[in-house]
């Protein structure tokens, strides 16, 4: 995530809670539909197929929001903490 990587998650984007963010307001601090690619686990075959069907302008959003997250919060402890 540092250089601007994309994270891709094997789960449906509802049955977890991610980190930074809290269960009353998913989105509370990390909007992470907006930084991960997230693949249902039974389209895990098709992960390279579903990468390759996204827009540049949604590969480049997806990838600022991730280096947001990564300067912001995982880069230091304080970061962590503050999160």
């Amino acid at each position: 995530m540092s250089a601007g990587a994309v994270p891709v998650l094997y789960s449906n984007a509802w049955d977890w809670l991610p980190p930074f963010s809290s269960g009353a307001d998913r989105d509370r601090l990390v909007d992470w539909s907006k930084c991960a690619l997230f693949v249902p686990p039974r389209m895990k075959n098709e992960t390279v197929r579903v990468i390759r069907s996204l827009s540049e302008q949604d590969v480049c959003e997806m990838q600022r929001c991730a280096l947001a997250f990564w300067d912001e919060f995982a880069s230091t402890r304080a970061g962590w903490l503050r999160g």
